[in-house]
C-alpha cells in the first residue's frame, strides 16, 4: 500500500508542476511580456523525471505538450491547429521525451550508484573491511565511513597519513612508514599486517593491502582495503593456547604409559650406583687399599648418576608446560633423545626399532619438546600397529634425508596391519582412531605442531605390509646459505 501511495503521489506532482510551470509563464507573460513557457514545460518535465521516473516524467510530458498546443501554437486558445505549426508541436514532442527519457536514464544510474555505495557500505561493515584512496602527488588521503569506524576517528576529521599513523602501534609505525616508502618509490602493491593502538587503549590487528596505480591520465593513486582481524587474532591465540595445553595433557598421558620403562631406566642405574658403591668400599677396606679399583667404581658412579640425571631431566621437560621455544636444532639428536625414551617399550612388545639417520643434514628450527612428541607419538603409532604382527619380525625404521634444498624429512615406517589409501587423510582428523579406547588425538596434535613449524605431514600405505608416516621441516636459511 505504502508504494502505490508514492507512486500516486509522484503523478500527482507531475500534474501539479506542468501547472505550475504554465501559471508561471502565463503570469510572467503578462508582467514582462515575453513567453518562457518551453523552458518552464522543460525544467517541469526535468524535476518530474527525476524524482519521479519515466512514468511520471512522460506524463508531465504529455501534458506540457498540451498546454505547448493550447497556449503557445497559433490559434492560441484553442486545440486547433495550424498546418504550419504541426513540425514545431511534433519536434517539442520529441524533445520533451527524448528528456524525460535521458533524465530518466540518469536518474536509474544515480540510484544503482546509490545502491552499489550502499550495498559495499554493509558489506564494509560486516566484513569490517574498510577503504582507502590516496594520491601520490597532492597527498589527498580518502577514506570509507568503515576505515573512520576502525580507526575511531571522528568522521568530520580530514583524514590524512600522518593521522593514520598516529594510529598504528609505537612497535609497528617503522613497518607501515616502509610500506608507504615502497608505494612512494613507484611499487605497486604492499600487503602486511599490523596493530592499530586507539584512543581508548584497544589493541587492534589490522591487515592491509594497497595497489599503486594510474587511471587514463589521471594522477597516481594508491587505493586498498584494510580489514580488522582482531577478533580472528584472538581466536586464534584461543585455539593455539588450547591446543598447548592438549599437547600437554597428551605428553603427560604418554608419559604415564611409560612409566614401566621410565621406571626402568631409572632404577637401573641407581641399582648400578648401589653395586658401584659397595666394590668401592670393598676395595678401599682391604688391608691393603686398591685405589684404582675405588677410583674406577666411583667413576662408573659418576656415569650412572648423569645417565639418571638425563633421564630425569627429559621427563621433566616433556611433562612441564611451557611455551614453545624455536632454536635451531640438530633433528638426528632429536630423534635419537626421544628413540631412547620409547626403545623399552618397544622391546617389551617385542618390535626393534631401527635408525637410518642421514648425515650433513642441515639444522632445523623447532621446539625440541614439541618434536619429540611428533615421534613419540609416531613411533607409539608403529609399534602398536605390529602388536598383533606374529608372521614377520616387528621393525620399525626411523630415517631421515634431505627433502629438497630447504627441507628435511623425517620418516617413521612401520610393518604393521597397514591402513587403506582412503584413510590417509582421515588419520590427522581429531577424535578418529582406529585403536579400541583411542582418543584420536594424538596424530591430530602432531598435524597441529608440524604446520605450526612450517612443515607437512601426511602418511602413505606402503608398497608391502605396514604405514610410513612421513613430515618435513623447514632448515634454518642461515644454515642453508652456509652461514654458521
Amino acid at each position: 500500500m505504502r508504494l502505490k501511495l508514492s507512486t500516486i503521489l509522484s503523478y500527482v506532482v507531475a500534474v501539479l508542476a506542468i501547472a505550475l510551470a504554465l501559471a508561471v509563464g502565463l503570469q510572467l507573460d503578462v508582467y514582462l511580456g515575453t513567453e518562457t513557457h518551453v523552458s518552464l514545460y522543460l525544467c517541469a518535465i526535468l524535476f518530474v523525471a527525476w524524482f519521479g521516473g519515466i512514468g511520471p516524467g512522460l506524463v508531465a510530458a504529455a501534458l506540457a505538450t498540451i498546454a505547448y498546443e493550447f497556449f503557445d501554437l497559433p490559434p492560441v486558445d484553442t486545440f486547433d491547429l495550424e498546418l504550419l505549426a504541426t513540425p514545431s508541436l511534433f519536434l517539442f514532442a520529441i524533445a520533451v521525451v527524448f528528456v524525460v527519457l535521458f533524465t530518466g536514464a540518469q536518474r536509474s544510474t544515480a540510484e544503482s550508484l546509490r545502491r552499489s555505495e550502499a550495498y559495499l557500505d554493509e558489506a564494509q561493515r560486516l566484513s569490517h573491511t574498510g577503504s582507502f584512496s590516496w594520491t601520490v602527488a597532492n597527498g589527498e588521503v580518502r577514506w570509507s565511513d568503515e576505515t573512520y569506524q576502525i580507526l575511531e576517528v571522528d568522521r568530520s576529521v580530514k583524514p590524512t597519513i600522518a593521522l593514520m599513523l598516529e594510529r598504528v602501534h609505537p612497535e609497528d609505525r617503522e613497518l607501515v612508514q616502509r610500506e608507504f616508502d615502497r608505494l612512494c618509490a613507484a611499487e605497486q602493491q604492499c600487503d602486511f599486517e599490523h596493530r592499530l593502538l586507539t584512543p581508548s587503549g584497544a589493541l587492534k590487528y589490522v591487515h592491509v593491502r594497497g595497489r599503486r596505480f594510474r587511471q587514463d591520465s589521471r594522477e597516481e593513486e594508491v587505493v586498498g582495503a584494510l580489514m580488522d582481524i582482531t577478533a580472528a587474532k584472538e581466536a586464534q591465540e584461543a585455539l593455539d593456547k588450547a591446543q598447548m595445553e592438549l599437547a600437554h595433557v597428551t605428553r603427560v598421558t604418554t608419559l604415564g604409559e611409560m612409566s614401566t620403562t621410565i621406571a626402568h631406566e631409572v632404577t637401573q642405574p641407581l641399582a648400578a650406583i648401589v653395586t658401584n658403591g659397595q666394590a668401592g668400599l670393598q676395595w678401599l677396606n682391604r688391608d691393603s687399599p686398591e685405589i684404582e679399583e675405588a677410583v674406577e667404581a666411583i667413576k662408573h658412579m659418576i656415569a650412572d648418576a648423569d645417565r639418571t640425571s638425563l633421564v630425569i631431566r627429559r621427563i621433566r621437560e616433556m611433562s612441564k608446560k611451557s611455551d614453545p621455544e624455536m632454536v635451531r636444532l640438530d633433528i638426528n639428536a632429536v630423534i635419537d633423545e626421544a628413540v631412547n625414551l620409547v626403545k623399552r617399550e618397544a622391546m617389551h612388545k617385542r618390535a626393534t626399532l631401527l635408525l637410518e639417520l642421514a648425515t650433513g643434514l642441515p639444522p632445523v628450527r623447532g621446539d625440541r619438546i614439541q618434536l619429540q612428541q611428533v615421534i613419540i607419538n609416531l613411533v607409539n603409532n608403529g609399534v602398536d600397529a605390529m602388536a598383533q604382527i606374529t608372521d614377520r619380525p616387528r621393525e620399525l625404521f626411523v630415517r631421515t634425508r634431505p627433502h629438497n634444498s630447504n627441507h628435511v624429512l623425517v620418516v617413521v615406517q612401520d610393518v604393521g596391519i597397514g591402513i587403506a589409501p582412503e584413510d590417509s587423510d582421515r588419520l590427522f582428523t581429531a577424535f578418529y582412531t582406529t585403536k579400541p579406547g583411542g582418543l584420536g588425538m594424538g596424530l591430530s596434535i602432531c598435524r597441529s605442531i608440524i604446520q605450526a613449524h612450517g612443515g607437512h605431514v601426511w602418511a602413505l600405505p606402503n608398497d608391502g605390509p605396514g604405514t610410513t608416516f612421513q613430515f618435513t621441516l623447514t632448515a634454518d636459511q642461515q644454515a642453508v646459505n652456509g652461514h654458521a
